[in-house]
This record gives C-alpha cells, structure tokens and sequence, in this order.
C-alpha cells in the first residue's frame, strides 16, 4: 500500500508544479460560483419558488381568498395552476386538475404537495361549521414542512374569523334592537361580521418563511438569496469542476504513455494493480480537493449545507470516485492528447448541464429531467438538493448513493479490463 501512496504523492507533485492548476481550482471556482449563484437568485433574489398543487373545488370568494391568503403568509409558494408561466407548473397544455393527477405529480417529485378545497367551503365557513382542508405531501415526518405551516397559518385565520362571526351572531341575538327582519338579513350581518374579523387579521397575517438560514440575520430576504442560488451553484460549480479536474487524466495518461513513463513504471518492482491504484488515487484526491476548495467557498459566500456533513462528504466521496472510473474508462479508448483535450471538454460541458450543475433540474420539461438522470451528475445533485433544501439524511439520499455506486462498479470493471500500459 504504501507504494500506491507513493506513486499518489509524486503524481501530486508534479500536478501541482504547473502554475496554472491553481488558477484552475480556485480562480475560476470562485467566479462562476459567485456568477452562476446570481443568477440563480444569490445576493437577495428572493425566496426558492416551492411548487404546490391547489385544487379549488369550491369556486368561491372565499375559497379564492384562501388561496390568496396562502400567497400572503408565504411568498416562496407557487400555486399551479393559477401561478403557472410558461409551463413553470409543467402543466403542458392541460390545466385541468383532479385529485388522482396531483398525487401522481407529488410522487413524481414535480411539486411537493397537493392542497384540496373542498365544494362547499365558502357557506360552510361563513355559517361557522366545520369543514376540512385536504393537504398531502411526501414528507420526512422530521417536523412540518413550509408548505404545512402555512396552510396552517390560513386555516387558524379563518378559524379565527369563524369564532368572531359565531360570537357576534350570539351577543347580536341576546339584544332586542338588534332583531333581524328576516333570514337574509341575518345572513348579511353575520357576512359583515365575518368580513371585519377578516380585515382586522388582515393586519397582523404572519408569515411563513421557507429558507436554512440564521434566524437573527438583519436581512432576511439576503439569506434566503444566498441559500436559493448559492445553495444550487456551489454542488453544482463544485461538481462540474471535479470533472474539469478529474478528466485531466485523459490527456496525462495518454503523455505518459508516449514519453513512456507508464512503460519505465512497469519495469520497476512494482505490481500492475498498484500503479493503477496510485495513479486513481492521485486522481481522485485532486478531484476531492477541488470539492473542498468549492465548497469553502460556498460557507464563505454563508450558504447553509444542512447538519449532515457525513452524508455530505459521502455524497463527494462517491461522485468524485465516479468521474474519475469514467475518466480511466474512457482514456482506454483515445490514442492521442488531442483526442484527449477534445473529449474531456466535450464530457465535462455535456455532463454538467444534463445533470443540473448550471441550473435545477425543475426548470427544465420533463424529457429533459429523463435525460439528465442518465448521468451521473443528476442523481448526485439531486443528493446535494436534498440535503441542502429538504433536511434530508442519510438514509433518504440511499437510493442516489446505490445508483452512484453502480455508475463506479461499471466504469472501473470497463478501465481495469481494458486499461494498457503500453
């Protein structure tokens, strides 16, 4: 073993000997991670949009002013399908909503929760019975979600505003003078009631805010900036980077090869396994410090990771292991360093925005989600995004990690079946 160490740190030596190499681990990182983060949103570009289902079965002014409500107490929501723009809601060109249609987009990721208004729900607010809100989301049960609390927020309103008009109906017929003449006199002074409690909640409706970020932080709507695109482009700038890092084989294994380093290595005492091994190593801890060099930046720039640094550093661990099978996988196919240059951009540029590293994959139609997840790359981002966003764990990135290992089994038994020395 420490001969694979050896070969790993003499590799590293030479890596670092070329001035450049700094420039390209930590001068660009740092620039189009802070560009790539603005323009997802950093630096105060508002909340992340978490995309919901509403389904109104009710039609009423009421249930009209429950969804606007809901708006209110949380402005990262995006209600589909009354807030879809451009098929933001990934609606395609049928916006009819049922039931069946929204647990289905639920299961498959495309929003995080369905709300159902019930038919009747206006009368039966306004004459104070009771009537149920349908909510449903797949969620970790760790605590209540974003969305749960600000459906609960709108709910204790209106229940708020039930008790005022049951209570003003009470008092009102406790009081001779204010008799009603008739039913719908009644009707419209219990309306009144409802409405003037309604405007009086107005005042003080509390806000639910969806960010992982310092509660005592001055400027609240910079955090939840910073945590939106800096949140997406530090995993995804770090990500494509360590490929940038880890397809410099390509080219070095192809030059060593006709300067007939790989060659002069064989004669030594060494093992065939233990060259391969030290020259994978060296690979794959470039690959990982420019990972960390990325994400120093990111806890520089105040993104908050979650509190789940093992899944984290596991997550880094594995794709970084990924590029760099692939990268000796391919590098069995090239013959010259052009060839290698070519297709190490080739990958590197391909890759990143199929799997989401520029951008989230939510805003993209859904062939294209389909597409990217045949990469590497997506199923790794979509492990930073749960980890990031949701409070995932773990365990809920499990499946992410199992496909993960699966793309590294299949690459390294592709390289170390074909890979040369000669």
């Amino acid at each position: 073993m420490s001969k694979v160490f050896s070969i790993m740190l003499n590799d590293l030596r030479v890596f670092f000997r070329e001035p450049g190499q700094i420039i390209g681990l930590v001068v660009i990182p740092l620039i189009l991670t802070i560009g790539v983060g603005i323009g997802n949103g950093g630096f105060g570009g508002g909340p992340p949009q978490i995309r919901i289902d509403v389904i109104d079965q009710d039609n009423s002014a009421v249930s009209q002013q429950f969804v606007e409500d809901l708006r209110a107490v949380n402005s990262g929501l995006q209600l589909c399908p009354m807030d879809s723009v451009d098929n933001s809601c990934r609606l395609g060109n049928d916006l009819v909503m049922t039931l069946e249609r929204s647990d289905q987009r639920v299961l498959d990721d495309t929003v995080e929760a369905v709300i159902v208004i019930p038919a009747g729900f206006g009368e039966k607010v306004q004459n104070g019975q009771a009537v149920d809100v349908l909510y449903r989301a797949e969620q970790s049960g760790t605590g209540p979600s974003a969305i749960e609390q600000s459906v609960q927020a709108v709910v204790s309103r209106i229940g708020s505003a039930q008790v005022a008009a049951v209570v003003g109906m009470d008092v009102a017929g406790q009081f001779p003078p204010l008799q009603f003449r008739d039913e719908a006199d009644r009707a419209a002074f219990q309306d009144s009631v409802y409405d003037r409690a309604t405007a009086l909640l107005d005042q003080d409706l509390g806000t639910v805010t969806y960010a992982l970020s310092e509660s005592n932080v001055a400027d609240t709507q910079q955090v939840i900036g910073t945590q939106a695109g800096f949140g997406q482009s530090v995993p995804g700038m770090g990500s494509m980077f360590v490929m940038f890092t880890v397809f410099g084989a390509l080219f070095i294994l192809i030059r060593e090869r006709k300067n007939w380093t790989l060659q002069r290595l064989v004669m030594m005492p060494l093992t065939r396994s233990q060259i391969l091994g030290g020259k994978i190593l060296m690979w794959f801890v470039a690959g990982m410090i420019q990972f960390v060099v990325v994400f120093v930046i990111g806890l520089a720039l105040r993104v908050n990771f979650g509190d789940q640094p093992l899944a984290m550093l596991v997550v880094m661990v594995l794709f970084t292991l990924c590029m760099t099978a692939l990268a000796f996988a391919v590098s069995t196919f090239l013959k010259t360093e052009q060839q290698a240059n070519s297709i190490s951009l080739l990958l590197a540029l391909t890759l990143a925005p199929l799997g989401g590293a520029w951008w989230p994959l939510d805003i993209v139609p859904e062939f294209m989600r389909t597409i990217g997840h045949l990469t590497p790359v997506a199923w790794t981002m979509d492990a930073f995004q749960t980890l990031i966003f949701e409070q995932g764990t773990l365990l809920t990135i499990l499946p992410n990690l199992a496909i993960l290992t699966g793309f590294t089994a299949v690459f390294f038994i592709i390289a170390v079946r074909r890979f040369r020395y000669e």
